[in-house]
């Protein structure tokens, strides 16, 4: 219930091109200067959008791969995941900031599919560090988990932490199961993996669409482009 009803409408713009690595995100990326984007593994169309378009530097980060599949003078790479301390191959969002010396007053974004992972770090990390940007844009995996009690719990205190300053302007549910996309439990359709664009309450005014919300959105696209599409269910948007 309170998904639906921090769900918003926005003009939205979708960066990454089709498929997987592509994500629809308000347009106002005009004022923007940074983006994070821990999560790189073999695609930087993203990334590579932002820059083309918009100038606008990424900093990216995955220490499982070397380093980025394309060469970008406004990407900065560092070999690292994210996670919940700094130390070896783990670094916080929060100390990455500090590190890439970007500071509050600087519009940045936040990109993140780091699988899994995600969990650990908005837990962990503050509602200033996650407010200091205009917008999130997240890929959450095993959804279908939030049957479980504990990890209800963990999602629930999650969503209250975002929504102390964001509302959900859009949410794509990803197809990468393929025809088990969709995972159904006693009468309740839950996306096993779904990607949820967050904009910060302050900006919305600027963004906003008087169009009612319709999922799919239709600049929306199967990010696996051989397996059925799967369309978010309604009981998630629908007012």
């Amino acid at each position: 219930t309170q998904f639906r009803e921090k769900y918003i409408a926005c003009d939205l713009i979708r960066i990454g091109g089709d498929n997987d690595g592509g994500y629809l995100h308000p347009n106002l990326l005009e004022n923007i200067s940074y983006c994070f984007s821990p999560g790189v593994a073999e695609v930087a169309s993203y990334e590579k959008d932002l820059s083309d378009r918009f100038k606008i530097k990424s900093f990216m980060a995955d220490a499982s791969v070397k380093k980025t599949p394309v060469i970008d003078d406004n990407f900065e790479f560092i070999p690292k995941f994210l996670g919940t301390y700094t130390r070896n191959e783990f670094i916080t969002l929060s100390d990455w900031i500090k590190q890439s010396k970007v500071t509050d007053k600087e519009n940045k974004i936040l990109q993140m599919d780091i699988e899994d992972g995600e969990y650990d770090v908005l837990l962990y990390e503050s509602v200033d560090i996650l407010s200091s940007f205009s917008t999130l844009t997240i890929e959450f995996h095993s959804v279908n988990r939030m049957f479980q009690k504990d990890f209800l719990r963990m999602l629930t205190i999650i969503f209250d932490k975002i929504y102390k300053n964001f509302s959900i302007c859009h949410v794509h549910a990803n197809n990468c199961y393929g025809k088990n996309a969709i995972y159904s439990l006693n009468g309740i359709d839950v996306p096993r993996v779904m990607e949820v664009t967050f904009i910060r309450n302050d900006l919305i005014h600027s963004v906003s669409s008087s169009n009612p919300i319709n999922l799919p959105h239709s600049l929306d696209s199967k990010n696996v482009p051989h397996y059925v599409d799967c369309v978010m269910p309604e009981i998630w948007w629908k007012k």
